[in-house]
């Protein structure tokens, strides 16, 4: 990401969200997760990283806006924030016994995600697909490529009826294996 990706995800993030309700993949396949370490991978807000600390996790909580870390520090203490930008940011080595990646798309990161589970440490991902060439959507089938070192638990590609933007979305849960 630029300067400018930083500056507006800053932006977007000056006013709080109203919708803190954490996501449906995630409250559904939580349990599947040793309690332990979880990184949530571009956090926002924290709907997410806050939900995973209630559940009894030692949260990392990663993204490039300040704004919306400072704030998710400031309500919630026990999390970790980390604000870095994700183009460049390294995920430590077998370190998480969960890894969520919601509704944010960075490829170079596939092998990372993959390195920094423990063993049988559970992703949980979910995106949007597109046909087109959008470099911030999935291609159809492309998440169970990129993942398939993991044991594929539940995999789901569906519409979005009355999306705006984004037609499809893509859902997986996977564990590394031993």
């Amino acid at each position: 990401m630029t300067k400018s990706d930083k500056i507006k995800w800053n932006q977007r993030h000056a006013t709080p969200t109203a919708d803190m309700e954490p996501s449906r993949i995630l409250k559904t396949y939580v349990h599947l997760a040793k309690k332990g370490r979880a990184l949530d991978i571009a956090c926002g807000q924290g709907r997410n990283a806050v939900y995973l600390a209630e559940q009894g996790f030692r949260v990392d909580a990663v993204d490039i806006s300040g704004v919306a870390l400072a704030r998710l520090k400031d309500a919630h203490p026990e999390l970790q924030t980390i604000h870095r930008d994700l183009d460049t940011w390294q995920i430590p080595q077998g370190r998480y016994n969960l890894i969520i990646n919601i509704r944010f798309m960075d490829r170079r990161l596939f092998p990372g995600i993959i390195k920094g589970l423990t063993s049988k440490g559970i992703l949980i991902f979910e995106s949007f697909i597109s046909d087109n060439d959008d470099p911030y959507c999935l291609k159809p089938n492309e998440l169970l490529s990129a993942f398939r070192a993991l044991r594929i638990l539940f995999y789901e590609e569906k519409d979005l009826p009355g999306s705006d933007h984004f037609n499809e979305q893509v859902s997986l849960v996977a564990v590394k294996p031993e």
